[in-house]
């Protein structure tokens, strides 16, 4: 019995060294961004971060994630979100202005725009009923599930956040009942998607104090709705990247 309370220890460090070797060494940093405002700034597009762009359609308006270029400065259109989910982390904003609702509507004042995975469309951003998400949380996983929110966050180290890759286990529909991994990237168009296989994957993940946003950061209105096209798009980033990589060369040979 001693020998095997001697040994426990050892083989759970080996496990979880087993679980950063799968996931390229990175270790899991959920738990350290619960509950925490957050915005993610792409390694390989420095100065660009992950907002919204809001097209508007006839039957309405639809969301993506987009890069948006912040610099070094703080955008509340880049702002996140994250909440704990079944030991994953979801990521919203605000779907309405809380200074524009009075309190006829103060019950919908916290409703929120999520990220999430489909089974058939992958990647959406849309409103996701509070009540709709609290039964997601509380309710036991399914194979037949055609929604999932959740999502893990892995960084070389969970005090810097510095190299991180936000991961979604739901990437593909012909093995949705299997874990497939899919990793948001950034496109050379301006777009943020998730793909199994990227050398765009790596952000830069800020914690911002919680103290000094405003809810109205977190709303709607204060994101931009820009409707460039993707090729002027694609030469704002292509000459962006290649300033910085002039200004150090040293980065072209981590891309």
């Amino acid at each position: 019995m001693k020998t095997l309370l001697f040994l426990l220890p050892i083989v759970c460090m080996q496990f979880v060294q087993f679980v950063q070797f799968v996931q390229g060494g990175q270790n899991n940093c959920n738990s350290e961004l619960a509950d925490k405002i957050v915005s993610f700034e792409s390694n390989n597009w420095r100065g660009y971060q992950v907002g919204l762009h809001e097209k508007r359609r006839r039957g309405g308006t639809t969301l993506d994630l987009s890069l948006v270029w912040a610099g070094q400065s703080l955008r509340p259109d880049t702002l996140w979100m994250a909440e704990q989910c079944r030991g994953q982390l979801c990521f919203s904003r605000y779907k309405y202005d809380a200074k524009e609702m009075g309190d006829y509507f103060k019950e919908i004042v916290d409703e929120k725009n999520y990220f999430y995975m489909q089974r058939f469309g992958g990647l959406r951003v849309d409103h996701v009923w509070t009540h709709d998400l609290d039964d997601w949380k509380n309710a036991k996983p399914s194979e037949s599930a055609s929604f999932f929110p959740g999502f893990d966050v892995f960084c070389d180290k969970c005090d810097r956040l510095k190299y991180c890759t936000v991961v979604t286990k739901k990437n593909d529909i012909d093995k949705w009942n299997r874990d497939k991994i899919g990793k948001m990237m950034a496109t050379s168009d301006g777009w943020v998607r998730f793909e199994e296989f990227s050398q765009n994957e790596k952000w830069t993940i800020t914690v911002h104090d919680k103290n000094k946003i405003p809810d109205w950061y977190l709303g709607p209105n204060s994101a931009l709705t820009v409707n460039i096209s993707s090729v002027l798009s694609f030469i704002v980033l292509y000459y962006t990247r290649n300033e910085f990589l002039e200004s150090d060369p040293q980065q072209s040979l981590n891309i």
